[in-house]
């Protein structure tokens, strides 16, 4: 009995791992048949509900103007909880007055998951926040009336990874399957204001900020920022930090394996959903747990 329970066992993965060789097969015939046109049109329109579009042209994930991030808004508590969601990252907040309202600028490079990126978020309260409460209460992301001109550049170990320039409350820009050290990315952003008086503004609230090796200039109603200094943590946040990179390091390649022998991630990522639809759910679920955390607390 157990030796025939054994050979129906034995036939029943044998038939599994035949239907997954095929199916892989299947799959990568499926996306080599595809024009780049199409294959960016359906990719397009499978993370269109995640608030990310594919820019084609960097091979990069990019946020959208409507995204239903856009809705969560932003504050302290999503970078504190950051790490629980596989997201290492150095941030830095900046807040300064502004026409009877506290706004908050605020600047992200690191690992999100399999994703190294960067991001420049605009928001700001509906009224003039104490500075003892300013890392206390939710942001909300600007109107488009509001929306400056963000630029940004992100060098990994000294070369040039993506570049960014839209109008926006949040330009972010993600490299898939692509595993870094916060310590070994530079930002380079900048933020043109409507008028000058925001710029002022904005460009005491960095004095104010006082971020060791931050560098930063005010010409006009434009202020640049570049970032490379790296978070200091210590004692179980700094080991937490560590383990969570560990993790990612691994599915990074996990990922590059899976979706060998493809090269870039057009094509990586249309062979993934084809193959494993969740994993594809799961991986571009980025700042996503800003509405968890929400949940989580009762916020």
């Amino acid at each position: 009995m157990a030796k025939t329970i054994g050979c129906v066992i034995g036939c029943l993965v044998l038939i599994l791992l035949i239907y997954m060789v095929r199916r892989r097969e299947a799959c990568k015939r499926k996306i080599r048949r595809m024009g780049t046109m199409e294959k960016a049109g359906l990719l397009n329109e499978l993370i269109a509900p995640f608030g990310f579009a594919y820019e084609a042209t960097q091979d990069i994930f990019v946020s959208r103007v409507h995204a239903w991030q856009r809705k969560e808004g932003y504050e302290a508590l999503f970078d504190r909880l950051a790490p629980k969601f596989n997201m290492i990252l150095d941030a830095f907040p900046v807040y300064f007055d502004y026409q009877d309202k506290t706004w908050m600028i605020e600047f992200w490079k690191g690992q999100y998951g399999i994703n190294t990126g960067a991001e420049v978020g605009i928001y700001h309260a509906n009224r003039l926040v104490p500075k003892e409460q300013r890392r206390k209460i939710h942001y909300n992301a600007v109107s488009d009336e509001e929306m400056p001109l963000i630029g940004m550049a992100l060098e990994r170990k000294g070369k040039r990874l993506l570049t960014r320039k839209a109008y926006h409350w949040w330009l972010t820009a993600f490299c898939m399957g692509m595993f870094s050290e916060p310590k070994d990315l530079t930002l380079h952003a900048s933020v043109t204001f409507h008028d000058s008086a925001a710029a002022q503004a904005f460009y005491e609230g960095l004095q104010e900020a006082g971020y060791a090796g931050m560098l930063y200039r005010i010409r006009g109603r434009k202020v640049t920022v570049c970032l490379d200094w790296a978070a200091g943590d210590a004692g179980f946040r700094r080991w937490h930090r560590k383990l969570v990179q560990r993790l990612n390091r691994w599915y990074c390649r996990l990922y590059q394996f899976v979706t060998r022998p493809f090269t870039c991630t057009l094509d990586r990522t249309l062979f993934l959903y084809e193959q494993l639809p969740w994993c594809f759910r799961n991986m571009l679920r980025l700042h996503s747990f800003g509405r968890k955390c929400r949940m989580k607390h009762g916020l």
